[in-house]
């Protein structure tokens, strides 16, 4: 059995092992609910078609209503997985770049105009030395909002100089670089091929919307 070093220390930890990896339960979608939908899906099928007293158009309008239930229920899983990544990204760049707890309306003002000399850097060179600068100085304000600007345009470079005299942010930042990007197209593609199913051969050759329109036919008696 491969050890799970998040129960090392903690053996309350719940956890689960997949994709090569140890990762604590909950925090990370798996192909276990996508599985189990299709399962349900096939089972319902399966009686579906071994009821005699249906029409085989009766058949039909259940198995699209079985597909489209599977349908919503993985595309809501897919959805539910992309929003927890990007609700962890937004979380952890906060962290590490934003501001938490109030501030008053000096600290606002400081911190606004620090974000907007910060928007003016357009290459990583320049953000480099502005970064530097700020740090010499002890302006933090400015520094972070540097950084800030520099994670939005991927200048890595600039985050590291950051991070550098921060150790205390090292998990976090760890925890950032390790999230998949969202929009990349084969992120995406590969979370399609996750999150698709496979129509039962009764709904071959329509349209999404013509199996919702078949879903919700009226079936008589």
């Amino acid at each position: 059995m491969t050890r799970n070093p998040l129960t090392a220390d903690d053996p309350t930890v719940a956890a689960e092992f997949f994709d090569g990896r140890w990762y604590q339960k909950g925090r990370n979608a798996t192909t276990r609910d996508v599985t189990a939908a299709h399962d349900r899906l096939n089972s319902a099928v399966d009686r579906i078609r071994g009821q005699r007293s249906l029409s085989d158009e009766a058949k039909r309008i259940s198995v699209a209503r079985a597909y489209r239930e599977a349908r919503d229920t993985i595309n809501s899983m897919r959805q539910a997985e992309t929003d927890r990544i990007e609700g962890a990204r937004t979380k952890l760049s906060r962290q590490l770049f934003g501001h938490v707890g109030e501030a008053d309306a000096q600290t606002v003002i400081i911190r606004r105009d620090a974000a907007d000399r910060a928007a003016k850097l357009t290459n990583r060179v320049d953000a480099e030395r502005a970064l530097k600068l700020a740090e010499a100085n002890g302006d933090s304000h400015m520094a972070q909002a540097i950084a800030a600007h520099a994670q939005a345009h991927m200048w890595g470079e600039v985050v590291g100089t950051y991070l550098a005299s921060r150790p205390q942010a090292t998990a976090a930042a760890e925890e950032l670089s390790s999230l998949p990007d969202t929009s990349d197209p084969g992120w995406r593609m590969g979370q399609a091929i996750t999150y698709s199913l496979v129509r039962p051969s009764e709904l071959e050759g329509i349209s999404e919307y013509q199996v919702d329109a078949l879903a919700d036919t009226v079936l008589d008696g």
